[in-house]
Formats: structure tokens, C-alpha cells, sequence
């Protein structure tokens, strides 16, 4: 009984630590807008043996304002995030003016977009973005739920 309470709050101790119970915060972005508002997706000439042959991309850019002013003065780390999207995979990569960094991510994932402190009511930027599916994309208008959240430190 005590190994297993002892090996238990070691768990627990490893999962806090590592941060695997991190609790994000969603932010408001309802602010940011694409140029141009609607992207036409077009199909990718075939070549074998690339991740998204004879699939569809398209490039727009987002300029990005998120409300961070009930963290000014904190520290964390803010995430794009494109939730699953149950029709097709979608792999989203972009460029940043500098305020943001530059990453890449597929639906269902999140990825790091900024990390420190916050010293701002707004983060903005704008991102340069290349969003790239595979061959099974089949509408002619699909939103992409795109959001950020903040793990505080």
C-alpha cells in the first residue's frame, strides 16, 4: 500500500512538473481577419513520394490581434491551435512579421507561437500562411477553426 501511494504521488509529481496538466486559457482573437476574407484551395501538380502529392494548398495572410490584456504582466506561452478536421488532414505553415514566431502545425495539433512575458493589451502581427491538404478535400467552402490559447507560468 505505501509503494503505491508513494509511486502514485511521484506520478503526480512528474505530471505537474512536465506540465501535462496544463491548464490553457482561450484567447480572444475575434479581431484577426485573413486577406483575402475567402481562399479559393487549388490542386497541387502530382509528384510521388511527397506528403500532400496531387493535393490542394493555398496562401493567405492573417492579420493576427489577440487580446491579451488581463495577462499584462504575467509570463506564459501562447499557441495557435487548428482543432481536428474530420473531413481531411490539413497542415498549416507560416511566416510571421517578428512578433510571433514562424511554425507549422496539422489539424489537431497546437503549436507555439510566442512565449515570455506579456507586456501589451494586444499581440499583433501578421502571418504569411501556406495551408496545404491532401487529395480528399471535398468542399467548396469549409471553415478552419484556427484559435490561441495561453498556458500561464
Amino acid at each position: 500500500m505505501t509503494v503505491r501511494r508513494s509511486f502514485t504521488a511521484m506520478l503526480m509529481g512528474w505530471l505537474v512538473a512536465t506540465g501535462s496538466w496544463a491548464n490553457p486559457h482561450r484567447l480572444d482573437d475575434s479581431l484577426s481577419h485573413t486577406v483575402p476574407p475567402n481562399v479559393q484551395m487549388q490542386w497541387l501538380p502530382l509528384k510521388s513520394g511527397q506528403p500532400y502529392a496531387g493535393g490542394m494548398e493555398a496562401r493567405l495572410r492573417v492579420n493576427i490581434r489577440i487580446d491579451t490584456r488581463d495577462w499584462v504582466g504575467r509570463s506564459g506561452r501562447i499557441y495557435m491551435v487548428l482543432p481536428r478536421d474530420e473531413a481531411s488532414s490539413i497542415e498549416a505553415a507560416w511566416t510571421t512579421q517578428g512578433r510571433l514566431q514562424a511554425g507549422r502545425l496539422l489539424s489537431g495539433e497546437r503549436a507555439l507561437v510566442y512565449a515570455g512575458r506579456i507586456n501589451t493589451p494586444t499581440l499583433e502581427d501578421q502571418l504569411l500562411v501556406r495551408l496545404r491538404s491532401n487529395a480528399d478535400w471535398q468542399s467548396n467552402s469549409r471553415r478552419l477553426n484556427f484559435h490561441f490559447e495561453l498556458d500561464a507560468d
